[in-house]
Parts: C-alpha cells; sequence; structure tokens
C-alpha cells in the first residue's frame, strides 16, 4: 500500500511494476509488464469474485484514450453531462463568469435559495479539474 495514497498498490519484482488502483469495488490494474499484470490478476481471482473488463476506457467519469504519443484523459462527457443536469448545455462560455459592472457588498441580503445545488455544481467543477488543470 501507497503511504501517499491507501487505495493504490503497487508490486515491485525483478519483472517489472504492477500497480492496483482501488475504488469502492472497482480496480484498475496496469503494469509495465503484462505476463506479471495478468499473473496478478490471477491472483486476485483465486481470492476475489471478479471479472476482468478488458482494457481501460471510462472510469469514474474520465475517459482513457491510448494513442501512439501516450494515454489521454479526457472529461468531455463528465462536462456535457453537467451541464446537460443543470440546464445549461447552450451557455456560451466566457473568461471570467460575473458581471463585470456589478457592486459587491458585504450585505447578504440575498441568499442562495438552494446551497445543496451550488455545493454540487462547484464539487463538479472541483472534480474536472483532475485533468483539466487549467479550470483552477
Amino acid at each position: 500500500m501507497s503511504d501517499a495514497d491507501h487505495s493504490l498498490y503497487v508490486r515491485k519484482s525483478d519483472e517489472g511494476i504492477v500497480v492496483i488502483i482501488i475504488y469502492v469495488d472497482d480496480l484498475i490494474v496496469g503494469g509495465d509488464n503484462e505476463k506479471e499484470v495478468e499473473h496478478v490478476k490471477r491472483l486476485l481471482k483465486q481470492k476475489f469474485d471478479m471479472k476482468d473488463l478488458g482494457e481501460l476506457k471510462f472510469f469514474l467519469g474520465i475517459e482513457v484514450i491510448r494513442t501512439p504519443e501516450g494515454i489521454w484523459l479526457l472529461q468531455q462527457q463528465y462536462a456535457l453531462d453537467m451541464l446537460s443536469k443543470h440546464g445549461m448545455v447552450g451557455c456560451k462560455p466566457i473568461f471570467v463568469p460575473l458581471n463585470q459592472n456589478g457592486k459587491l457588498s458585504a450585505d447578504a441580503s440575498e441568499v442562495l435559495e438552494d446551497a445543496t445545488m451550488y455545493k454540487k455544481i462547484v464539487g463538479s467543477l472541483i472534480y474536472m479539474t483532475i485533468t483539466r488543470p487549467d479550470l483552477n
């Protein structure tokens, strides 16, 4: 188990490195030696009821695409789903999403009707910074 992340397990041997990432009941198993990866999968199948879904394509809202140049992590579908969920599919992107002529004051006369929805939107945007650090 990794000291930095308790859901990350690393197995190092002379044959290579195998990495396992766990999220609830989902696993990602990968490494630099396919035979070792398959060996670890066999060991896991002996202890746990599991099935191999093949090459990783989608995990926790992140699309995984392999190309000769490398591995790409995308959240386009996640972003589209969030826009749709909150009725903003037709919105126009702007650099600063705030009325530039608006006046801010310490007087809290207007309170959000539903703070839960606001928190969900902010949480979703924070989650999107996994693959889009430019959103910070």
